[in-house]
């Protein structure tokens, strides 16, 4: 049910990302062995992931946070991002993060900047639970492959495929897609690709649109099966990297297959800050 960088972070362009801050700060004096610590902080109505949103439709505020360590001269980094969440599928579970690793850069003279890197999502579960919450593991892993690119001045085009390397939240087959399906059947893996152009406005304006499509090794043990999802934003830069966002999101899931309704339209207002 699923991330950026952050799964926020990841999906928006270089440009607009606390990775346009490990770049600008570049010719700095570097903080430690050779690198520069960024971070990037984010509060939300709502936090949408790939279509679907995982605070259980605005149930709880999305707050979000990432700090990263990255390497001036070679585009390799690390890092640790935390977020709240909420599933009414999975009641105990109220938070997530995820320690990630990664190399970003680009490709000769094409002007495509790549970046790939590692995530592996904790789930964090509350006190109040019961052992049945308990024996099902929703944590996963996934490789991010993404690049994008300045088509025009003002035009830039963002790409990424992504696979899940595990069970994607703890997903087995014939398991039935969620807990208490946590039988000893084989990984369900996912696999995600979307395309996301952003053009500037002018003057810290921008509009971007996405389209991605979540697929998995077998759809039938996802309780809703492979979907497409889309969404389409305007975003404010304003002074000392403060962000505001206003985004509208939307899938093909099927609504009797989306039983918690996170899977239906949805429009997220957000403000973020890049340090």
């Amino acid at each position: 049910m699923k991330k950026t960088i952050s799964k926020i972070i990841i999906t928006t362009l270089a440009a607009l990302s606390p990775f346009a801050a490990m770049a600008a700060d570049a010719e700095k004096e570097h903080d430690l062995a050779g690198g520069d610590f960024t971070g990037w902080v984010e509060f939300a109505n709502e936090r949408m992931f790939r279509g679907n949103s995982e605070t259980q439709n605005s149930q709880v505020p999305s707050i979000q946070g990432m700090v990263s360590w990255t390497h001036a001269d070679t585009g390799w980094y690390v890092g640790y991002w935390m977020a709240t969440v909420k599933f009414d599928t999975v009641p105990g579970l109220n938070g997530e993060s995820a320690p990630y690793i990664g190399k970003f850069g680009t490709i000769g003279d094409t002007g495509i900047n790549y970046n790939v890197s590692l995530w592996h999502y904790i789930y964090h579960k509350g006190s109040n639970v019961g052992d049945t919450l308990y024996a099902y593991q929703p944590n996963y892993t996934e490789l991010w492959f993404t690049a994008n690119k300045n088509v025009t001045e003002n035009l830039n085009i963002y790409a990424e495929f992504v696979p899940t390397l595990d069970a994607w939240f703890g997903t087995k087959k014939d398991g039935g897609g969620g807990p208490p399906a946590f039988d000893n059947g084989n990984d369900v893996r996912g696999y995600e690709f979307a395309i996301t152009p952003t053009y500037q406005l002018g003057d810290g304006w921008s509009v971007n649109a996405t389209i991605g499509r979540q697929m998995f090794t077998d759809p039938q043990s996802v309780g809703v099966g492979n979907w497409t999802y889309g969404n389409v934003g305007v975003a404010k830069v304003l002074r000392d990297n403060w962000k505001l966002a206003l985004s509208y999101h939307t899938t093909n899931v099927d609504n009797a297959k989306d039983t918690t309704d996170i899977y239906k339209d949805h429009v997220v207002a957000s403000v973020s800050k890049s340090f």
